[in-house]
């Protein structure tokens, strides 16, 4: 049979038909997919020549029906097809997918299996380059074999082989395809190429893509967030699809952005849509069929309102988590950067540092455009506002402030709140903390050496409490070794400044080399002299029995540590300041009267200095004045319950004083 088509050579080359054979490729896979194919498959059969002798093109889907011919292939530019699948960047192809083939190839033969009321039939269209006014059909002949359709291209020119393999296809398909592949997984739907599947994960996020049923006014709607690997050109965009799949309107999602990489596309799939095209989520009038009453038009308007807040925190909790895997790369640029603002390197600086960039992240999270494109000392001057602050009583306008610069939703603004008071509390939480535990050593140790002097000793009582709270003689300290030799001590502290590169300490004999000393610390940061020069500060400290008061011969054993550092050329640069302090329950008269000796420095307990070395000699009830003045104010402001922690160390100690009740205490704070 030859049947007539309404269409001349002249129609079919202004029609806009592509001359992509990549895209042609596509308009016939688009083909197979309308005609509800779940398998559909792509092969070239090369010539003797490397070039392509035919490409095949096979799906199982419902075949193309016999009696509506004539509709269907009878009229160029009015097929019934309307892009059941999602035409992102094209509307319906309005027959022309047929002809896509005719840029590359001379002949398209159609081999199709479809069903009628009396059983499956088989026939065959062909269609040539040189007459597109007819094509000549077979006559129909019953077949017991599957429904579906096989389109054979040949007469190929200017196309080879490699034209045609999965390589140079794959990126064109996932293009096309991905998303469909991916709405479609519940089906198993498969496209392959040669012989090899497409794998549209190497497009799509599915681990960020999300799904999600909801009933509105009794309406079913799926939404299907997907989160694309890479950039896409398009608009992100919600593709609103009635059940059968097709596309009845879009519109963009208020979530463009380029600069967080959160590419993504929403598709929508109901019955709603059915009849109603032109929706928007934009309050834009939605453009529906002259049946529609003016009530069903404001109940339309409900739903969709609904609609568009569903799709907002579907977007936004994935936005939130993909946010979340980016922000710590983030942060971590910004510390290469040194942007943040310098903290103290103690316990309150390390809680400052803390808030001041979980509140970073969070605002990076809800508008990262706020850091985009930031000249050095732009970020390095909004962090250091943004912590002052934090520090200030306007800590709460740091909302208002950034609602003002991104509008923030409502949850938004309620996850920011929570945000600003979660980090100010946990920060409350953990000084009292820090503080209790503090000082509850301070009363285990005041017990230890004011009220068990006669139990308890250096080596198993008081040294094993400093050499774990070194604080005790300042924040900056760090502790590298407690209770070893001299010599022992020198090699560990040349590891820590040089690591494995260390030089062999070459150490001048002396007999003070066999002395053991009690707690040998360093700062743990650089600080300066008075000029302003970069220097490192050391520590060294001679613990006693509490029952041993600090006489002449006590300071003279720490002046004896200080002389053979000095003599050490390993350790008597000038960039290094060196403190050598002697604790005591008491100190005599002798060693009070060297106080008066260094006054002029305005230096608690300093009773020598030569040259970068200070000798301090301090009663225990000096280091716990020294703490409850350091730390007066938060001792004041968090209104510790100082009497609760002392009972529960008396609970401890209980009515018998023995070496095995200080060996009690002890555990309690150094273990």
């Amino acid at each position: 049979m030859i049947l007539k088509l309404s269409v001349n050579n002249q129609s079919v080359e202004s029609s806009g038909i592509t001359k992509d054979y990549k895209d042609a490729l596509c308009e016939y896979v688009w083909n197979s997919f309308e005609a509800n194919a779940t398998a559909v498959a792509i092969d070239c059969i090369p010539n003797e020549l490397t070039g392509s002798a035919e490409i095949v093109i096979t799906d199982n889907g419902d075949g193309i029906a016999y009696d509506s011919l004539e509709r269907t292939f009878g009229a160029f530019l009015a097929s019934q097809k309307n892009s059941r699948s999602l035409q992102i960047k094209t509307k319906a192809n309005k027959g022309k997918g047929r002809f896509s083939c005719f840029s590359f190839a001379s002949l398209a033969e159609w081999s199709t299996v479809t069903a009628t009321p009396d059983g499956n039939i088989a026939y065959t269209i062909s269609l040539e380059n040189a007459d597109k006014n007819q094509c000549d059909v077979s006559d129909p002949a019953p077949t017991t074999r599957s429904t579906g359709t096989r389109l054979i291209i040949s007469g190929i020119d200017g196309i080879c082989e490699d034209d045609v393999s999965f390589a140079q296809l794959e990126d064109t398909m996932l293009k096309a395809f991905a998303w469909y592949l991916y709405l479609n997984k519940d089906k198993k739907i498969v496209l392959t190429i040669n012989g090899t599947e497409l794998d549209y994960r190497k497009y799509i996020n599915t681990d960020a893509s999300v799904e999600k049923e909801i009933l509105i006014s009794r309406i079913p709607f799926k939404i299907a967030l997907i989160v694309w690997n890479e950039k896409i050109t398009e608009n992100f965009s919600v593709y609103f699809l009635d059940e059968e799949g097709v596309v009845r309107s879009k519109d963009t999602t208020t979530f463009n952005r380029n600069t967080v990489n959160f590419n993504h596309s929403v598709f929508v799939t109901s019955p709603f849509f059915l009849g109603r095209d032109g929706i928007t989520l934009k309050g834009k009038r939605v453009e529906l069929d002259g049946q529609t009453a003016l009530n069903e038009y404001d109940e339309d308007k409900k739903v969709l309102k609904e609609l568009s807040k569903e799709i907002q925190d579907v977007i936004e909790e994935s936005l939130h988590k993909h946010m979340a895997a980016q922000v710590d790369k983030a942060i971590a640029r910004m510390e290469a950067r040194d942007s943040f603002p310098t903290f103290p390197n103690d316990f309150y600086g390390a809680l400052r540092k803390k808030d001041l960039v979980q509140v970073t992240k969070e605002i990076y999270r809800i508008q990262p455009r706020i850091f985009h494109n930031l000249k050095p000392i732009q970020e390095k001057s909004l962090l250091g506002f943004l912590n002052l602050l934090l520090s200030s009583e306007e800590r709460e306008n740091v909302l208002s402030i950034i609602d003002e610069i991104v509008q923030l939703s409502p949850k938004q603004r309620e996850e920011f709140a929570s945000v600003l008071k979660r980090t100010h509390l946990e920060n409350i939480i953990a000084t009292i903390r820090f503080i209790e535990d503090r000082y509850k050593v301070i009363e285990v140790l005041k017990t230890i050496v004011f009220d068990y002097a006669g139990y308890a000793n250096e080596r198993d009582h008081v040294q094993k409490i400093v050499e774990q709270h070194y604080w005790l003689f300042g924040e900056q300290y760090h502790l590298v070794t407690a209770d070893k030799r001299m010599q022992k001590a020198l090699e560990e502290y040349l590891y820590l400044l040089y690591g494995d590169k260390a030089p062999n300490p070459v150490l001048t004999p002396d007999e003070e080399e066999l002395r053991r000393m009690d707690i040998f610390a360093c700062a743990a940061r650089n600080t300066e002299d008075a000029n302003g020069s970069a220097i490192q500060e050391n520590l060294v400290v001679e613990l006693k029995a509490p029952k041993v008061v600090l006489t002449k011969a006590v300071l003279r054993q720490i002046e004896d540590y200080m002389d053979y550092v000095r003599k050490q050329p390993l350790f008597n640069s000038q960039y290094r300041r060196w403190k050598f302090i002697a604790v005591c329950s008491a100190v005599d008269d002798d060693v009070k009267a060297r106080y008066d000796s260094q006054k002029s420095k305005g230096k608690k307990g300093l009773v020598a200095e030569i040259d970068n070395y200070e000798v301090y000699a301090l009663t225990w009830d000096d280091v716990f004045q020294s703490f409850d003045l350091r730390h007066a104010f938060l001792l004041d402001k968090l209104k510790m319950d100082k009497e609760a922690i002392a009972a529960e160390i008396a609970q401890t100690a209980g009515d018998e004083k023995s070496k095995d009740t200080a060996d009690a205490l002890t555990a309690l704070v150094a273990n």
